[in-house]
């Protein structure tokens, strides 16, 4: 396999580190070639489904691989566009043949050079070509797009992932073509999404479907898409089947969820509970319906809108959707309060975080900080105003309106070398192909006044990417207990996938390891000591997870 050369190499590492740890290298990593099997199809008779998925595959084809197209010499949408309504007559296989022919003429000529042998095999394990061989599709146009798909691509890749931005480029956004709404245009959303992911995202081999199957089950919910909320529940649920909590779809009109209401509900024993007092509920207070829904029927219609990497975190997620229901508008809810079932007409609440500073002491020897407020300007002060500490409690829990100069951060805490863990990246040369680092190690600054006092870091569902690799390195570097629940499980940087009408879809684009090798997408970071809210708690109004912070030190 051709490897990169010096320059490459070195590129794409300090961006890699720089994003997603804010470091450089003191040591240079080692590269090697990431494989995971993951599930495929490969047999597709003809039918109405197939030739509209075959007929995504090879345009996908043809975009990451073909020379002229990877190079940006035409408008690779518009040959689309132009096939498809010859494709939606064609009833037979000859006919989509005859049309995916066009394409590839529409491509123009190449130089074929033959590829190294060692990318083929590797290649079967990630994207799998096995489709060209089990299809309707001719025998030499299965043969040309063999031979595309064996080409190194010339970088930077007109329609490929940038590295230097970690987004997909140079895709037009179509922002007003669901005037009227267009199944051409509605496939190209499809196609254009669902090509990204096959290419580019590590985290396939985790989905629970297969992304092949997910391809056959969701041309017709595209294709006859009716109005923008058709097309936007279609959208929903293709991000969902991802596993992938950065899976968001941006510019929906009514997204499900909305993290302001993150503090009001959770989910304990099976019930959906309040948490605190809101709109005419209160804490302790389990929600039975909404207006005559039962509150199960709504949380499982939602979990089939709702992209999350875990059970936990999407369980977080329905709670925010489900106090976005109740307290957005005015509501009827029934609920169980004590012994007796209450019908109460709930009014609004705007959710908002109150800020309560970013830190303080809770005790004489312990101190708190509320990472999501923290702001770069009040680092140094408050590591000076700890020096009396015995330790520090961490919260890594909440969302907030800021983001800190995390070396700054690292730099008073970590001493000598810091060991960052494997992750894995785009080999962009071969789309669908990815390398893996083993363990490595980056140098503290040394600037800063070292921080060694004991340090806790709560960390729930909520705590997601950033906030899980602050978990991470406070784990690693720091040795730092982590209390409270699993994260998340989407690490990493995330990836922008503009769409047609405005939209924009994102994924997971870096895959981040444990020392083990044990993958942290859709597992998340488990603490040291696991804390479970219960109705009891829930009505006493405790923080569970924090308490347990201030035991753990008391008993020190």
């Amino acid at each position: 396999m051709k490897i990169f050369n010096e320059m490459k190499y070195k590129l794409v590492f300090v961006f890699i580190s720089c994003v997603l740890f804010g470091y450089s290298f003191h040591k240079k990593p080692k590269l090697e070639i990431f494989v995971r099997q993951c599930e495929f199809v490969c047999d597709y008779p003809f039918n109405d489904t197939t030739k509209w998925a075959i007929t995504c595959r090879v345009w996908g084809l043809l975009k990451y691989f073909h020379p002229n197209v990877t190079a940006g010499t035409l408008d690779w949408d518009k040959v689309l566009l132009d096939r498809l309504d010859a494709v939606n007559s064609a009833s037979s296989p000859e006919a989509v043949n005859t049309e995916l022919e066009k394409m590839l003429d529409a491509a123009g000529k190449y130089s074929y050079i033959k590829g190294d042998e060692e990318w083929v095999d590797f290649l079967s394990m990630n994207v799998n070509l096995c489709w060209l061989d089990n299809s309707y599709l001719d025998k030499t146009l299965r043969e040309e797009l063999k031979k595309i798909a064996s080409l190194p691509v010339k970088r930077p890749s007109y329609y490929g992932l940038d590295f230097e931005t970690v987004m997909i480029q140079n895709e037009k956004e179509y922002v007003s073509c669901y005037a009227d709404t267009s199944y051409k245009y509605q496939l190209l959303t499809l196609f254009r999404y669902w090509n990204v992911i096959y290419y580019y995202s590590p985290h396939k081999y985790l989905m629970d479907e297969s992304w092949d199957k997910i391809l056959a089950e969701s041309v017709f919910p595209f294709f006859n898409a009716t109005d923008k909320q058709s097309l936007e529940t279609a959208l929903l649920k293709l991000a969902t089947s991802l596993n992938d909590g950065h899976a968001f779809i941006f510019n929906v009109d009514d997204y499900p969820y909305k993290e302001e209401y993150q503090y009001i509900i959770e989910k304990v024993e099976g019930k959906t509970i309040i948490r605190t007092d809101a709109g005419g509920l209160n804490k302790g207070d389990i929600i039975n319906c909404i207006e005559e829904t039962d509150i199960n029927c709504i949380r499982d219609s939602l979990s089939a809108l709702i992209p999350a990497s875990t059970q936990g975190n999407k369980e977080y997620r329905i709670n925010c959707a489900v106090a976005k229901m109740m307290f957005s508008n005015e509501t009827d809810v029934t609920v169980a309060r004590n012994d007796r079932i209450l019908k109460i007409h709930t009014s609004p609440v705007t959710s908002g975080k109150p800020y309560t500073g970013s830190f303080k002491r809770i005790s004489d020897k312990t101190a708190y900080v509320d990472i999501s407020f923290l702001i770069t300007e009040e680092i140094d002060s408050m590591f000076q105003s700890f020096s009396d500490v015995s330790g520090v409690i961490f919260d890594l829990r909440k969302s907030g309106p800021n983001f800190f100069d995390y070396i700054l951060f690292c730099c008073h805490l970590n001493k000598d070398v810091i060991r960052m863990e494997p992750f894995i990246f785009n080999n962009f040369e071969h789309p669908g192909s990815f390398y893996m680092t083993e363990g490595f190690s980056v140098p503290n600054s040394g600037k800063c006044p070292q921080f060694k006092k004991k340090m806790v870091f709560l960390i729930n569902e909520f705590s997601q990417s950033f906030y899980e690799t602050v978990a991470l390195n406070a784990r690693t570097n720091l040795h730092a207990t982590l209390i409270g629940r699993p994260t998340s499980g989407a690490l990493g940087r995330i990836v922008k996938v503009p769409l047609p009408g405005n939209y924009t879809a994102c994924f997971s684009g870096v895959g981040l390891f444990s020392h083990d090798g044990t993958e942290l997408q859709r597992k998340g970071i488990i603490p040291d000591i696991e804390v479970h809210p219960s109705l009891e708690s829930i009505k006493a109004g405790k923080d569970e997870i924090l308490e347990a912070a201030i035991e753990y030190f008391n008993n020190q």
